[in-house]
């Protein structure tokens, strides 16, 4: 049972975004948020009920949590097919300042889930007054993220259009200036900002501590995973946990909730003790 109260807000900017805060009932010394950077598309919708698990499942540890909408997404105003990436960085960054702001706190941090980790790594360094990077199963390349898209969409429609299937359409489709990615309408400068995403070559050290989460059936996070980490100077872990983010129904999170909460326990009682966790 989480103990804390959520509201709905208004984080002003360039574009009013609409978000919901949860909010800690038990002030807690220092205060300690999150601000959550959702993933891209369908990805957000098949995730939200764990996104609000999550928010909930941290305040009750005491720290409250901002989960917000990008311009074009959700409640936010604007149209999908006209925001882009750096834009939703614009606005990870306007979310961070009101966070601060409004809950007063002391330390903040960035929870990305996938596309949304890649983002939140750049609205760090734009910010430059983000404490804390939590990264869930991060685009790590931008373009092996569009081409398995493309690949899911040549698979679909193998399978929908039987004798009619033409891979060379398909292919074609994307490559237009507007193209369908999960069912959302995509712009050609949008494709481009994310085929430029390379958290392999593009990564700079992070001065606070990081965790780099692989969510895999594997023991072990993948080496993509472990050379982000690397890169940050930061954590890695591996979670055996469904890949909650491309499929709708009931999924239970703890196992990821449990790693997350135990590394960010372990921050909070670093900067007590006035020393590095990591």
């Amino acid at each position: 049972m989480w103990h804390g109260h959520e509201s709905a807000v208004t984080i002003p900017g360039r574009v009013p975004l609409h978000g919901v805060l949860h909010g800690c009932c038990e002030v807690t010394a220092p205060a300690w948020g999150l601000v959550f950077c959702d993933p891209f598309a369908e990805e957000k919708k098949c995730a939200h009920r764990v996104m609000v698990e999550a928010a909930r499942a941290f305040c009750a540890a005491g720290i409250s949590c901002l989960r917000f909408d990008y311009r074009g997404t959700g409640d936010s105003p604007g149209e999908f097919l006209d925001a882009t990436p750096e834009q939703w960085v614009q606005d990870i960054c306007a979310a961070l300042d009101y966070a601060r702001e409004t809950l007063q706190l002391e330390v903040v941090g960035l929870l990305g889930l996938r596309l949304g980790g890649a983002l939140a790594v750049q609205a760090a360094r734009d910010s430059g007054s983000v404490n804390l990077l939590v990264l869930w199963e991060p685009v790590i390349n931008g373009k092996q993220y569009l081409g398995h898209n493309l690949r899911r969409s040549l698979v679909k429609a193998m399978l929908t259009r039987g004798q009619e299937f033409d891979a060379r359409q398909v292919r074609q489709a994307h490559a237009e200036d507007v193209f369908d990615f999960d069912g959302y309408r995509v712009s050609a400068e949008t494709r481009s900002q994310i085929e430029a995403l390379d958290l392999e070559q593009d990564v700079t050290p992070f001065p606070g501590p990081s965790l780099v989460v692989n969510i895999t059936s594997r023991d072990q996070p993948n080496d993509d995973c472990q050379q982000l980490a690397r890169a940050l100077g930061g954590s890695v872990a591996a979670v055996r946990q469904e890949p909650f983010w491309n499929r709708i129904g009931l999924v239970r999170p703890q196992a990821l909730l449990e790693t997350t909460e135990i590394w960010l326990a372990e921050q909070q009682a670093a900067r007590i003790a006035g020393r590095p966790a990591d």
